[in-house]
């Protein structure tokens, strides 16, 4: 896919079908570092996705002071999983806004150790990067402990927060990965899709690549309009299909 035929589909993908003013909830995306953090705010209630890398504090601030908000409006903070890009900033967050923490079972004991090792490469450079990451670089898997509030395991309702909002898991990346889908409109869903290249959204680090492409599935059948990943751009319905329909294709091959 060219990186024109991207930007088509990611331009169709923002257009919503319903007014703007009709929606419940507004989507503020964060830059964390490497990383994307999204804060969806409803009714003044922020739920945040993700808490980026380390030393980020101030995207977190000015993000909100941009929009009339205070520290105190997020109510909740949702981890799609607990590699350190994404809970650098959590520790200071939950203390400054007092929100609770939601994350999956699997990685539980991973936050309040607050440490969690490096995913496995799907690439060979990514592969290179996993084993120098676990062996020699430990110290960059760590980050400040937290003990969470909620701990989900499959589908969990978030309609009390937004309006048609539930987490579902998507386990793959690692096997705590869940994604935070708001009706068929919109899916956070962390590091199940990368949009870090023009022509694919698979990512570059998984643990279980037959996990991760039946949570591809899954995240298919919600039939979102937009998906929102950890890394790059947000991404349409039909680049998803795409990148799916090539790795199934490219695995019955081998086969």
């Amino acid at each position: 896919m060219t990186s024109s035929e991207d930007n088509r589909l990611n331009r169709e993908s923002l257009k919503s079908k319903r007014p703007e003013c009709e929606k419940s909830y507004t989507i503020i995306s964060i830059p964390m570092g490497h990383s994307n953090s999204y804060l969806i705010v409803s009714s003044g209630r922020g739920v945040l996705v993700d808490a980026g890398c380390p030393g980020k504090i101030k995207n977190i601030q000015i993000a909100l002071e941009q929009n009339n908000l205070m520290f105190q409006n997020i109510v909740l903070i949702i981890l799609t999983h607990t590699h350190y890009d994404h809970t650098g900033c959590l520790a200071e967050t939950k203390k400054r806004s007092r929100a609770k923490v939601l994350v999956h079972a699997s990685e539980k004991r991973c936050l309040e150790k607050g440490i969690t090792s490096f995913p496995r490469g799907t690439m060979w450079f990514s592969e290179m990067i996993s084993k120098v990451g676990n062996s020699l670089m430990v110290s960059k898997s760590k980050y400040q402990p937290v003990d969470p509030d909620i701990v989900v395991e499959n589908e969990y309702d978030l309609g009390k927060y937004i309006p048609g909002a539930k987490v579902i898991s998507t386990p793959g990346h690692t096997s705590g990965s869940i994604s935070l889908v708001i009706g068929n409109e919109a899916a956070f869903v962390g590091d199940t899709l990368f949009n870090i290249m023009p022509w694919n959204v698979f990512p570059p680090f998984a643990n279980d690549i037959r996990e991760l492409l039946e949570s591809w599935q899954r995240l298919i059948d919600a039939s979102c309009r937009t998906y929102f990943p950890g890394h790059g751009r947000p991404i349409p319905l039909r680049k998803l299909k795409i990148s799916y329909e090539k790795r199934i294709k490219r695995i019955n091959e081998e086969l």
